[in-house]
């Protein structure tokens, strides 16, 4: 792996490669991969997406997380931290999302990556949920369909409820 260059593993919207070009990222292979003793959650509510957005915690040993490893620059990964709030303060990171490095396996290869994760506790996280919106898991689901993510897999997140559904169904 050249120097300049960082793998990023993407679980939630930027999944979408049409939002990774749109947010100026400089993509140079990607791949498909799993989280093994992680799951999805909505632990942040986004006023520009209207909703919740996806977030992984620790899980049970049986849980996963799809996702795909972006090879990008330094540059782009700088651009990624600006659409996830990352803010670092004397050192701390103190915006929305944070950094981290975690092992995911490829095939039967297992690599340590970067990915983001939303900046509070585990145990603040599975305590809250803010329902999506339609847009945003429409966003997700392309970008799953686009990399060939298990049909299963993308099946369940086709099955998310979304705050639209909510609202429809309360009328």
């Amino acid at each position: 792996m050249q120097e300049n260059r960082v793998e990023y593993f993407a679980y939630g919207s930027n999944l979408n490669t049409s939002q990774m070009k749109e947010r100026g990222t400089k993509v140079f292979g990607s791949e498909r991969a799993k989280l093994p003793g992680w799951r999805l959650a909505f632990t942040y509510n986004s006023s520009i997406r209207n909703g919740g957005v996806l977030d992984i915690i620790p899980g049970e040993n049986d849980d996963r997380v799809e996702g795909v490893i972006y090879i990008i620059d330094k540059e782009s990964l700088k651009k990624l931290d600006i659409y996830e709030e990352r803010e670092v303060q004397n050192g701390c990171e103190v915006g929305v999302y944070r950094r981290q490095f975690l092992p995911v396996v490829i095939g039967k290869k297992c690599k340590t990556v970067l990915t983001y994760v939303v900046n509070r506790t585990p145990e603040y996280k599975k305590k809250i949920h803010f329902p999506p919106s339609d847009e945003y898991m429409d966003t997700v689901v392309e970008g799953a369909k686009d990399h060939g993510l298990n049909k299963d897999y993308v099946d369940l997140l086709e099955q998310i409820r979304t705050s639209d559904q909510e609202i429809k169904n309360s009328i």
